[in-house]
């Protein structure tokens, strides 16, 4: 087949996809509809047949499309930093950032796909998580460098910063984000790098002081 019948075929899947993330982050993807989807993206119920075996499928390749984009943004945003610490700092700062800026796929990664045991299968789980190499590098960059505890696993680190960004974020999409995400970012960046500094280590802040800001909204009121 021709280049242009390739091109074509891969535009007018990026639009059932573009189409899918509006839909299943407006519902539930139990309440969602290929039917809508179709709607939506301004093609016939059959030519998304024609990419995607079912609608799991199509919930499932989301992933393949929008782990490219937050890894080339991380990427940009992490050229010029050298120590680990700032590195760490200024992913966290990314991860929140991005998921602000893409709500529909917020709801889709933290409400739908994390808790999908049948996704971990999928190619698209493995894209999905492929980034955190780059977090366990700047990990492990620190312990070499001194500037983060090396009596730690790395893994455990690393979990312990996604597991609290993962939980903002979640509990931002289950308030309807009716707060700003980013109100108490430098208080949870702070938190999280004072507590895999090494014992006796510097006590300067890798964030901006945050001393005397006023408190952060109730997450569980």
């Amino acid at each position: 087949m021709s280049a242009t019948h390739y091109r074509k075929k891969d535009a007018t899947r990026e639009q059932i996809v573009e189409a899918a993330i509006e839909v299943f982050g407006g519902k539930s993807y139990l309440e969602a509809s290929i039917s809508e989807i179709a709607q939506k993206a301004e093609v016939a119920e059959g030519t998304i047949y024609q990419h995607f075996k079912n609608k799991e499928d199509l919930l499932f390749f989301i992933p393949n499309e929008r782990t490219n984009a937050f890894c080339e943004g991380l990427e940009l945003h992490l050229q010029g930093i050298q120590d680990a610490r700032n590195k760490l700092a200024k992913f966290a700062w990314y991860y929140l950032y991005f998921f602000k800026a893409n709500p529909d796929y917020a709801r889709i990664a933290m409400l739908e796909l994390r808790v999908n045991k049948n996704f971990q299968k999928t190619n698209g789980y493995r894209l999905f998580r492929g980034w955190l190499k780059t977090v366990r590098d700047i990990i492990e960059q620190g312990q070499q460098e001194g500037s983060v505890r090396n009596d730690m696993d790395p893994v455990v680190i690393q979990e312990l910063l996604l597991g609290t960004l993962e939980h903002y974020v979640t509990r931002w999409l289950l308030k309807d984000e009716s707060w700003d995400l980013f109100e108490f970012r430098e208080q949870t960046i702070e938190l999280i790098m004072n507590g895999i500094k090494p014992a006796g280590g510097d006590e300067a802040k890798t964030v901006a002081d945050s001393k005397g800001a006023a408190p952060g909204p109730n997450l569980y009121s």
